[in-house]
């Protein structure tokens, strides 16, 4: 009986360790998503020094994402053979697995994660909309700049005379 008791304080603390790492993982998202927003605030007011920093972060916070994240599979792993869960443990399984408080503990931290990481997504959308648009602004302009007219008329098929344009030999690649 007494190994019991032991086994149920080693699951509760695989738990509890668990929910820690997961809500580590959510303040971890929510950084992100701040940065995200910082950095799209940086696209739109073309502002290269903040956009580099907010770069730099992102990667760091990205990083710490990783190792949270081997942390947990470590922690779901360790859970498995103890209850007999199948290969495929999903949040569900292990949210049925856990006491009352601990299974409601780890249902609010996945709704919390799977709406800041919706949240993410559309950030991220926006912010790659954004820099494709700066992308065809630059190759617009650059196409603009590149053409110089020369003072020549080319006729066209309804008779009307259009002014050709010479390249500049800018090199156009982004």
């Amino acid at each position: 009986m007494a190994e019991n008791t032991n086994m149920d304080g080693a699951i509760e603390k695989l738990f509890d360790r668990l929910i820690t790492v997961i809500g580590d993982e959510a303040r971890l998202f929510e950084t992100f998503l701040e940065l995200l927003e910082q950095q799209q605030q940086a696209l739109i007011s073309n502002d290269g020094e903040v956009l580099r920093s907010v770069t730099e972060q992102l990667h760091h916070v990205v990083t710490g994402s990783q190792e949270l994240e081997r942390e947990r599979a470590e922690v779901i792993n360790q859970l498995r053979p103890l209850r007999g869960a199948g290969e495929d443990l999903t949040i569900t399984t292990i949210c049925d697995m856990a006491d009352v408080g601990r299974s409601t503990h780890l249902r609010s931290l996945r709704e919390t994660i799977l709406s800041l990481y919706s949240k993410i997504e559309e950030t991220r959308m926006r912010n790659g909309l954004l820099v494709e648009q700066s992308v065809e602004q630059i190759r617009h302009t650059l196409e603009m700049i590149g053409r110089i007219p020369t003072g020549r008329g080319i006729y066209q098929k309804q008779g009307n005379v259009a002014r050709e344009y010479a390249p500049l030999g800018i090199n156009r690649r982004v």
